[in-house]
This record gives structure tokens, C-alpha cells and sequence, in this order.
């Protein structure tokens, strides 16, 4: 998502009382030339912080539309 949809998120999460917002990976490099660089910067920027956490994983709810969607992206390249 954009910026400014992002920020939204996290406004709209604060002013429902939430203390955290996960806003998901970074890259693992500081450095200026890497394609995620600008995305650390924007989380920085907005007060986050790295946290480790034990990984993500995905709960399907529905096996046929992820079966599809796996198809799909599998054809996307």
C-alpha cells in the first residue's frame, strides 16, 4: 500500500487504542542502494523501531480461492 494509506491505518489503529502496529519485515541493510531502503526510511520516519519476532505464517480459509490464487501467481512469473 501507499504511504498515505499506510498512515491512515495507523491513525485510524491509534484512535481505536492501539499500541502497536505491525508494519511487517525490513530489509537487512542500511544501505541507501537497496530497492527497500526507502521503505525502512518511511518506518523509521513514522517512529517504528526493529522488532524480532518468532515469523509469520499464513491460516487459509479458504483452500480452493488460495488454491487458485497459488495458480494464479504461479503463471504471473
Amino acid at each position: 500500500p501507499s504511504n498515505a494509506l499506510q498512515w491512515r491505518m495507523i491513525t485510524d489503529a491509534h484512535g481505536l487504542g492501539c499500541d502497536v502496529y505491525d508494519l511487517r519485515g525490513i530489509a537487512d541493510t542500511l544501505d541507501p542502494a537497496n530497492h527497500l531502503f526507502g521503505l525502512v526510511q518511511f518506518k523509521v520516519g513514522t517512529g517504528g523501531f526493529a522488532q524480532e519476532y518468532a515469523g509469520e505464517w499464513d491460516h487459509i480459509l479458504r483452500p480452493v480461492w488460495a488454491k487458485g490464487f497459488r495458480a494464479y501467481q504461479s503463471r504471473k512469473g
